[in-house]
């Protein structure tokens, strides 16, 4: 069962709080580089009509889980998943690392009843252990290293509640994007300025198993993204006990 929006705030510690310190700025020329990119990014696209509605992958969560649930957003961009789910009856906390994005979200979808702050997913999730019941990350978990990328799901193991879902999509190793740019590590380019990490099917089993999930279901489908066709990893998984 959910607990109020209000109470849910208080359990991550004071929103103001969150995101003063999230906004402190980062020394890494690198992380400097990512965080000017992403704001950039999000003033270009703010206004597109794809992003006005929806993503069929929010109303797959919406048609799995039933109503109540406390669902955390990792990469909410313009907000439209986090504002559809908190209007399907769920108590919605949606995080991005822009915080142009942030600050637009307060702005225009505030009175939602979503909760925005900032969050580097690369430091701990600023939430108490087994705090929700659903994590959501469409397309925002194919940014970081191996060593990042694992971290991530082992913060959300931590944050889920025994049994808690996750539902996620990243761009797969057969995506048009794979391989430009500078390669980084496996599966790992730079272009443009932007790192993207490719999953493979198998690279995804082996993250998830290693941070303790179950795999409900796991496939390989093509995505419009930005009005380009995409290739991306569905994993929708559990976590496991322990």
């Amino acid at each position: 069962m959910a607990f109020p929006i209000k109470d849910q705030a208080a359990g991550i510690r004071g929103i103001d709080d969150i995101n003063a310190s999230n906004r402190t700025p980062v020394s890494s020329g690198d992380e400097v580089d990512q965080l000017q990119l992403w704001n950039g990014h999000h003033r270009k696209y703010w206004n597109n009509q794809e992003r006005m509605s929806p993503a069929p992958l929010a109303r797959l969560l919406a048609d799995s889980v039933s109503r109540g649930h406390r669902i955390l957003e990792l990469g909410c961009g313009s907000g439209r998943d986090a504002v559809f789910l908190q209007g399907q009856g769920h108590a919605v906390t949606a995080t991005d690392f822009s915080e142009f994005a942030i600050d637009e979200n307060v702005r225009f979808r505030g009175a939602s009843g979503v909760i925005f702050f900032v969050q580097d997913l690369r430091t701990s999730l600023a939430f108490p252990d087994s705090a929700f019941d659903a994590v959501y990350a469409r397309l925002s978990l194919h940014y970081f290293s191996d060593t990042v990328t694992r971290g991530i799901f082992r913060e959300i193991h931590r944050v889920l509640r025994p049994a808690g879902r996750i539902l996620f999509t990243c761009r797969s190793t057969e995506d048009p994007l794979y391989g430009e740019g500078d390669e980084l590590g496996p599966d790992l380019f730079r272009s443009e300025g932007q790192i993207r990490h490719f999953f493979s099917e198998e690279y995804t089993r082996n993250v998830l198993a290693e941070e303790r999930f179950t795999i409900d279901s796991l496939i390989l489908r093509d995505e419009l993204v930005y009005n380009h066709h995409a290739s991306v990893v569905q994993g929708f998984a559990h976590r496991s006990q322990g």
